[in-house]
Formats: structure tokens, sequence, C-alpha cells
């Protein structure tokens, strides 16, 4: 609304919003479920907690914007860069919240460190976000084709509920630019979380699948068929999961206490 107010995309349906509004608070209750224990867990200073979780929601709901500019464009409400704006108003508002409500309190020290700083120069780091994007990409090119030729074909073909198939090396060029986004999103939980190796890899896959699949997902609730909708979470599970603890893996540093884990 306040968008329309400023003439940056035109006025929101009154009627589409009250709609919408359900699921939104829905996706809303499911990503405070899983996040808010995560950032319980993680004792560090409040900046940081706004950069980890400012990170997963704008970065996976941001790419998830924009493949659907390109795959469902009649579902996109509003143009590309309102939207982008939008969910970087609503991460950072969501990130307080959850530093307000979830953050332990000896993390309000912002001197309070749960790992040791990374030593890797900078081509350490790029080789790393370079890998953890073509894990991504691997994935996306095994389990979305899988997906497309066993189920969702049909849906794509028949544009249900404004679904739509881009040529190819436009799907490519979109996946492209998700993939790092999808890796920088996971990045400060992984720094910063304190857990071992397994759990962290664990934790990162499921954290990039529910704040990544599941959440925009439900928004899509209403609009998608059930079938479709089924389909999507197994096949984000598959590529969300695997590159979350791929990326994991990748840029692990031990926590300063030791976890079997």
């Amino acid at each position: 609304m306040v968008f329309g107010i400023l003439g940056f995309m035109p006025p929101a349906d009154s009627a589409e919003g009250g709609a919408l509004l359900p699921w939104i608070f829905l996706s809303g209750v499911l990503m405070a479920a899983f996040v808010g224990p995560l950032a319980r867990g993680m004792p560090v200073g409040r900046s940081r907690h706004l950069l980890v979780w400012t990170s997963v929601i704008f970065f996976n709901l941001a790419s998830v914007g924009i493949e659907g500019a390109y795959f469902a464009p009649d579902l996109m409400t509003m143009p590309l860069p309102a939207f982008l704006a939008q969910q970087l108003v609503s991460a950072v508002i969501a990130a307080l919240l959850i530093t307000s409500l979830f953050a332990p309190k000896q993390g309000a020290d912002s001197r309070t460190r749960s790992k040791p700083g990374p030593l890797w120069a900078w081509y350490g780091w790029l080789w790393r976000l370079l890998a953890g994007s073509a894990t991504y990409l691997l994935a996306y090119a095994v389990f979305g084709l899988a997906n497309y030729e066993l189920v969702t074909r049909p849906y794509y073909e028949s544009h249900a509920g404004g679904l739509t198939v881009p040529e190819g090396w436009l799907v490519w060029a979109v996946e492209s630019v998700r993939a790092p986004m999808i890796v920088l999103s996971i990045l400060p939980f992984i720094l910063f979380y304190p857990a071992g190796r397994k759990r962290l890899a664990i934790l990162s896959g499921l954290l990039l699948f529910w704040v990544g699949g599941i959440v925009p997902l439900v928004f899509q609730a209403a609009a998608l068929p059930p079938v479709l909708i089924l389909a999507s979470a197994v096949e984000i599970f598959l590529q969300n999961f695997s590159t979350g603890a791929v990326v994991a893996l990748l840029f692990f540093v031990p926590p300063l206490t030791p976890d079997r884990t």
C-alpha cells in the first residue's frame, strides 16, 4: 500500500490483499516456528543476528521473486524492483523482530563470538561461493528436470495458475542469478551458528528449504493446484537441502566450544 501511495506501483486491490492476508500470516508463523529456536541457540551479538536473519529472509524470498517474474509473471502483483524493495524492508523488520523476541540475552554484547573468524584469502571465499552456486545449478538441473518430466509439464504447458516456461537460455540466466543469492542467504548463518559439521549441514539444508521453499509455497497455496504445490515442495527440498548442506561443508568453521556433531 505504501508503494502504491508513493507511485512506485499501481495501488493494491483491497479484495486481493484481503484474500492473501491469511496466507501471509501463516507463512510468518511457519517462519517464526523454525527460525525462532535457531536464533535462541546462536549466542552472538544483535548486529550479527540482524545480518543472519535479514540475509536468510531477503535473499531467499528475493530469489524466488526473480524466478517467479519469469516462470509465473501473472502471479507477480508488482514490478520486480518494487518487489525487491518490499522484500528488503520486510526482511529487515522480520529480522528485528526475530532478534528482539528470540535472540539470547547474552548475545546483546556485540563482542560475543561463537566461532573464530575464517582466515581464507579472497580466492578462498570466491571458489567456495562458485562451488556452492554450481551445486545449486546441478541440483536444479537434475531435480528440476525430473520433476518437469514426471509431474509439472502439463501444468506449465496449459499455463495453469499463470505458469509459463521461458526459453532455455533465460531459464539458466535466471537460475545463475539465483544460485549465488541462495549461497549468500545462508552464509552468515553458517559462519556464526555454533554447531559441528554434520549438524550444521543438516540445519543449513533445512533452513534453506523452509525459508526458501515452504514459506514461498504457502503464498501460492490458493493460486496453484495442490499436486503442483506438493511436487514443487519435493523438488525444492531436494535442491535446497542438498545446496545448504554442501555450502555448510564448504564454509564450515569449527565452533569455539567443541561440538561432537
